[in-house]
């Protein structure tokens, strides 16, 4: 399976866990029902037995709820919310009070939804094993209801041709849904496959429009390619500690990631005797850097369309916001809070978390605990409190990261810096 196909299928079992999380909150009316209609002479069903459903429902809306949460029990929230389904349909069915053997096959359909055989396997025999316990729990009571079938049957030969009957059903159903399962696994991987040679192309030019900006700054390549992975470490930190959970689903941090490419691509604007000058900048050199996140803007807007026009539209919120601040004291628009993009937010996390980390001509690196001190006095301030604490979960990995980066750049860095160093002599004695 290629990384497409599994960011969707994974993406697909956080979609179908919340509808099976619905399904199972909503399963708390039935109870609810019962106490209604017993009450209304209807129905004899005893209020103890309907709390205990009710409870039930409700217990495991929020277990399912609590694992779905994060992505690494995602899956088990998938196994859960099914066999937490086929056990209410188990809890109406030892009860003589309502028919509802049937309804087990709701669970093997409801698991085609999520387009993998193993879960529709399991889920079929769970509830084939918790049909024929109900079945045998009811055939001890069953005939003191059926009048008809007393002169026929004893609760043994009850429960073996019922057993008979149900089996054959649910053999049915198992080829059925194990079929609709597995093609639909097969069909949308082959359409996956067919998109990931255009989306792997789309994401090569993206990066070499990267590149040439590297080579129009000595460390804007680098930098780019170092935050590409900061944004997906402190997104995916952010949703597993349960923030923006709702919006940070794998392609959305994809995107992310992939959009955090063109983060500075307005830079291609600014002078190269600004970008790359030895020392601190004049107030006048940061004015002229200042302009890039309009730049940036301009130039993303001039991109033809991607897909849907998502990438384009997070592409050009990461350019053009990434140097706001939490407060309303960044540029260039001083925007403040949630007026500045998620998306821009974490950009600007990545962005100063590199920049403090990684060498430049104007200072040595600082350590990851010094910046991480920085970010604790920068909550509030610059950056939103849940990012500077997903970023600081990412200490490790990103300390990690840094250190490979450093290894793979230490061959090339100083005759890079040689080169300027040379560049910027020959034109200072050209200009004299």
């Amino acid at each position: 399976m290629n990384d497409t196909s599994e960011l969707f299928f994974n993406e697909n079992i956080r979609s179908v866990n919340k509808v099976v999380e619905i399904l199972i909150l909503t399963c708390a009316v039935v109870p609810v029902a019962f106490c209604i209609l017993t009450l209304c002479g209807i129905w004899r069903v005893p209020h103890t037995y309907s709390a205990v459903i009710f409870f039930y429902s409700i217990f495991s809306f929020l277990f399912a709820h609590d694992l779905n949460k994060f992505q690494k029990t995602q899956k088990v929230g998938m196994y859960f919310g099914i066999i937490a389904t086929a056990v209410f349909v188990e809890l109406l069915a030892v009860k003589n009070i309502i028919s509802v053997n049937i309804t087990y096959a709701a669970v093997p359909f409801l698991s085609c939804l999520y387009f993998n055989k193993k879960i529709t396997i399991t889920s079929t025999i769970t509830a084939f094993g918790l049909m024929v316990i109900a079945l045998f729990i009811r055939s001890k009571t069953v005939l003191t209801v059926m009048a008809t079938d007393v002169q026929v049957h004893t609760p043994h030969t009850w429960f073996i041709s019922s057993l008979v009957g149900y089996s054959v059903e649910f053999l049915f159903i198992f080829l059925i849904a194990l079929t609709m399962a597995n093609r639909s696994h097969k069909a949308i991987e082959l359409l996956h496959t067919q998109n990931v040679n255009l989306k792997n192309t789309q994401d090569m030019i993206i990066g070499f429009v990267a590149s040439c900006l590297g080579s129009h700054d000595l460390f804007t390549g680098r930098h780019v390619q170092h935050t590409k992975h900061y944004v997906r470490i402190i997104a995916t930190k952010l949703r597993e500690l349960g923030y923006y959970t709702d919006i940070l689903d794998d392609e959305t941090i994809h995107l992310y990631e992939t959009a955090a490419f063109l983060h500075d691509i307005g830079k291609i604007h600014i002078p190269e005797g600004v970008l790359n000058k030895i020392g601190k900048f004049t107030e006048e050199d940061y004015k002229v850097m200042k302009t890039h996140p309009v730049e940036g803007k301009r130039l993303l807007e001039q991109l033809p369309k991607i897909g849907d026009g998502r990438f384009n539209q997070i592409a050009i919120d990461m350019a053009f916001t990434h140097h706001e601040k939490w407060d309303g004291t960044g540029y260039p628009r001083g925007l403040k809070g949630e007026e500045i993009p998620l998306s821009g937010r974490i950009m600007a996390a990545a962005d100063v978390m590199d920049a403090l980390i990684s060498k430049r001509l104007y200072k040595e690196p600082f350590t990851i605990n010094e910046a991480i001190d920085i970010f604790n006095e920068s909550t509030e301030k610059q950056f939103e409190p849940c990012i500077v604490e997903a970023t600081k979960a990412c200490q490790t990995e990103i300390e990690e990261l840094a250190r490979a980066f450093k290894m793979q750049e230490a061959e090339t860095e100083k005759e890079e810096v040689e080169w300027w160093e040379n560049y910027h002599n020959s034109m200072k004695k050209f200009d004299a």
